[in-house]
């Protein structure tokens, strides 16, 4: 590690505030962090079987499947690996993954506000908090592609940040490497990775022109990484239980994996974004506001710019990572889990911000002559960050507490107790990925045709009633609908008896309405 100036602080100063460490001092904090990480998820993660895209990212590795668009091959491989582990059920196993990755996130967290000259206890603190913010805590408790974006993306700028520090080749390559994957996991990388390549090219352009098969190898690893989607078409070709769409074609696999589906909901690249982008703005700070309390965010946006006076390319990247983040969230369905990369964001800002407040403080004090109060300084800003996660995690704990939430298994429980011999049961995303569990992860209820609206899209039956019609007078077909206006085409050619009332989901791993089943009744006359 380069050498840094620093203030001389006194006697205490080399452990304090003296970032050149022995490796074990160095490795101290990064491990701290995400050990008391780990320890929190785990003791919060959700128990079992989930709802909706967590259910599905629960069974889809298991079964080597291949999930919706676009695929998350990725995800599917490491959680194949991960659920290999013999810790409680499949569900749990892909649950703790998150935990894992969450935790390694905030120790890397460490070890990036260190590259950047934050103190060691304030990056400690701030690492701490950055993982108590209740969007983050909320994608380490339950199987998710989220979880593996945020780690992957904090390792992105820790490269990069060890590139700017140290030119070593093998910096480079990780980055292109971990660049790679990252575009197999999640396509938010597309909004992260190029300012992070502006980043590296501009503060490295001197060695590359030196040496510019190092730029060629970085490319050609970065295209190796992006060859895990190969697992697409090679899973899907196996015919597995679970596979979106069956990719086994080439335009199939990029129909997935460049998620046309989703693209007319889209609006990033459209006209209409500017305009979206500032009528959520309200929102934006509500939400940063909610799950992170006013401090962090504004400390961190204080301290951006601050981070581009220090050193301009890596304060410049931060913003665009940070703009990026927000402006996709505004334009495409303001899902929460797209704002986990700007809330590290702004975790290093505020990292920033206390380690600049820190020194004015310092200078001042150094005036008067006071080195042991100077001392104290540095461990009051490090103990003010460790006081704020503490305070962070006590408001967010109940709200990110999954460790008692089995309504996935009371729901299934629920649904295969009641279904009769030899049923269909036909259903929506939400509320089929725990059936789809428990049938293909568990082997419940093997007798019970499950049918998506997706299954009924991609195998062309047209619609529900359609789907219906060769079933009907076979066996017992049972449905479950959004909305009282998705049963009326139904109600035009068959009866509709209520059968059974479920609590499930709404867009949420965790069941939070109640839902109704329908038995659909044959004709007296056709069969």
């Amino acid at each position: 590690m380069l050498a840094r100036r620093t203030l001389d602080l006194g006697p205490l100063s080399r452990t304090v505030m003296d970032p050149v460490r022995g490796r074990g001092t160095r490795m101290a904090g990064p491990l701290g962090a995400g050990l008391v990480g780990l320890l929190v998820y785990v003791r919060t993660a959700m128990p079992g079987v989930a709802f909706g895209d967590w259910g599905e990212m629960q069974t889809v590795p298991h079964v080597l499947g291949v999930a919706h668009p676009t695929g998350y091959p990725t995800y599917t491989l490491l959680a194949w690996a991960a659920q290999l582990v013999p810790v409680g059920s499949v569900a749990y196993r892909a649950n703790l993954l998150s935990a894992v990755l969450v935790a390694a996130t905030l120790a890397t967290v460490v070890a990036i506000l260190e590259r950047l000259d934050v103190r060691p206890l304030v990056a400690f603190g701030v690492a701490l908090a950055f993982g108590a913010v209740g969007t983050v805590w909320s994608a380490a408790t339950v199987a998710e592609v989220n979880a593996l974006h945020l780690f992957l993306a904090s390792v992105l700028v820790l490269a990069a940040l060890r590139w700017a520090d140290g030119r070593a080749p093998r910096d480079l390559l990780l980055g292109g490497l971990v660049l790679g994957l990252s575009l197999g996991n999640h396509l938010l990388t597309l909004f992260v990775g190029p300012f992070l390549v502006l980043f590296v090219l501009w503060v490295g352009r001197a060695d590359l022109r030196r040496r510019p098969r190092l730029l060629f190898a970085t490319a050609a690893v970065t295209l190796a990484g992006v060859l895990v989607y190969a697992y697409v078409p090679l899973a899907a070709a196996q015919n597995p239980p679970l596979a979106y769409n069956h990719p086994v074609t080439l335009d199939g696999v990029l129909w997935l994996a460049t998620g046309v589906q989703f693209r007319y909901q889209l609006n990033v690249f459209s006209a209409s974004g500017p305009g979206d982008f500032v009528a959520n703005l309200t929102s934006l700070v509500s939400v940063l506001a909610v799950r992170a309390t006013p401090v962090l965010p504004v400390l961190g946006l204080i301290g951006l710019p601050i981070l581009v006076r220090r050193r301009p390319a890596v304060g410049l990247a931060f913003m665009g990572i940070f703009l990026a983040g927000v402006y996709v969230w505004a334009t495409y369905q303001r899902l929460e889990h797209y704002l986990l990369v700007p809330f590290l964001v702004l975790a290093v800002g505020a990292a920033v911000t206390l380690d600049a407040a820190m020194h004015v403080v310092a200078r001042r004090r150094r005036r008067f002559g006071r080195d042991e109060r100077v001392v104290a300084v540095a461990y009051a800003a490090g103990a003010a960050a460790v006081g704020f996660a503490v305070v962070l995690a006590a408001i967010n704990w109940s709200a990110a507490d999954r460790s008692a939430d089995h309504s996935g298994e009371q729901y299934v429980a629920a649904v295969f107790g009641a279904l009769p011999a030899n049923a269909v049961i036909i259903s929506y995303w939400d509320p089929t990925a725990p059936l789809w569990y428990a049938q293909h992860v568990e082997g419940q209820r093997p007798d019970v045709l499950i049918v998506d609206d997706t299954n009924i899209v991609y195998e062309n039956w047209g619609d529900v009633a359609h789907r219906i019609a060769p079933l009907i007078c076979q066996r017992p077909v049972f449905l479950m609908r959004v909305g009282e206006n998705d049963l009326t085409p139904i109600r035009e050619r068959w009866s509709l008896t209520p059968f059974l009332t479920v609590r499930s989901s709404a867009l949420a791993p965790t069941a939070s309405i109640d839902q109704a089943i329908f038995r659909v009744e044959r004709p007296t006359s056709g069969c």
